[in-house]
């Protein structure tokens, strides 16, 4: 098992870095082909499950509002005079809600209609709205760049600290119903190794936050980016699953690999822009 995830992480590590160094272009396109991989995955899952969902219509909103967000973010306008490309993502919300809601009405079996409806808008927002954040976050002036690799490396350090500290230590069981593999030792090594990790970025690359500016935003990834995990577990216990797929060996699909992002690329891109608008 450890080997496979090695060599995927061999490959897939500098991909992610090397995209998220250039930004922009590069960054996007990586981004949104894994967003829609992933909300593939769930809604895959989904139907194999037999709940009521709409592939097609699910990947196609899916895919526009990810668009949307990474050419227009998430601003919202407020006044008349404001330009139309302020509340463009407001309109495309309510675009994926329309083309979700009315085609439902002419559909022959109208027995599930709605739970469709439901099902397909939570994976659109559940996989596209968190993972789009991520295209926020690096655009971030002037330092995204910097405050990606901090989110990014944290997570990763989270994730590394929580398996082997749950492999060397693991005794309790975090939430035995929702991911039974997971415990509160390994739960603890990630958290003191994602900030860990935290202070080192504050150290090399981000000099203008205090420590306890750092600690702040190191504690939000690390307790949202393990509820992300834990709320991924959830869905895939309900269906029934152990891995959203399986390409990327040992590691299992992409929803998999990234839902520690799903929940936190939005609490934290929410953050930097609320609690510290001098720094971004």
């Amino acid at each position: 098992m450890l080997l496979p995830r090695f060599l995927t992480a061999v490959v897939g590590v500098p991909l992610v870095i090397l995209a998220l160094w250039w930004g922009q272009i590069p960054f996007f396109a990586l981004f949104l082909g894994i967003t829609l991989l992933a909300l593939y995955e769930y809604i895959t899952l989904a139907e194999e499950a037999g709940w009521p969902i709409y592939k097609k219509s699910g990947m196609i909103l899916g895919g526009f509002l990810s668009v949307s967000i990474f050419l227009f973010g998430t601003k919202m306008g407020f006044n008349r005079s404001a330009r139309p490309e302020v509340f463009f993502t407001a309109a495309a919300i309510t675009v994926v809600i329309i083309l979700l809601v009315i085609p439902a009405l002419f559909r022959r079996n109208k027995e599930d209609v709605f739970q469709s409806v439901a099902n397909t808008f939570l994976g659109i927002f559940f996989v596209s709205w968190g993972l789009s954040h991520l295209y926020l976050i690096r655009d971030l002036r002037p330092q995204g760049r910097e405050l990606t690799f901090f989110l990014f490396l944290i997570i990763w350090a989270v994730d590394i600290g929580a398996y082997a500290g749950g492999m060397k230590f693991g005794r309790t069981k975090l939430s035995a119903d929702v991911s039974p593999r997971k415990t509160w030792e390994g739960a603890v090594a990630g958290t003191l190794a994602g900030l860990a990790v935290a202070f080192i970025c504050q150290a090399v690359f981000l000099p203008n936050f205090s420590p306890s500016q750092t600690t702040g935003l190191g504690l939000l990834i690390v307790v949202f980016a393990q509820f992300s995990d834990l709320s991924e577990s959830l869905f895939k216990r309900n269906i029934g699953v152990k891995d959203s797929g399986s390409l990327l060996p040992g590691h299992g699909g992409l929803l998999d690999r990234f839902d520690s992002f799903l929940l936190t690329a939005p609490a934290y891109y929410y953050a930097l822009v609320f609690m510290f608008p001098s720094k971004v």
